[in-house]
């Protein structure tokens, strides 16, 4: 799969929309500081996603939007980029 596939950036933007739209999910989300963790998290809310998808996807540059809302510690890009330790700057 690539990183531009349409059905994983659907994943992540679903995964940032749970967050946003359900407490439960939102506590353990930005609770989550593992890769391991995280990917725990989206199987247990439906999403299959691995990390390796992930990374792709936090690298593919499609997360523009996720970016200009809410400050570093409730931006789940900025969350999931420290997770997976990918660096937001260019």
């Amino acid at each position: 799969m690539t990183a531009d596939s349409p059905p994983l950036l659907d994943v992540l933007d679903h995964l940032c929309h749970q967050v946003d739209g359900d407490p439960e999910v939102e506590e353990e989300f930005y609770g989550a500081t593992t890769p391991d963790e995280m990917v725990a998290l989206a199987v247990a809310i439906g999403i299959l996603i691995d990390a390796d998808d992930f990374c792709a996807l936090l690298r593919s540059g499609s997360t523009e939007k996720w970016f200009v809302r809410g400050e570093d510690s409730t931006n789940p890009i900025i969350h999931l980029q420290r997770v997976f330790r990918i660096c937001s700057c260019s």
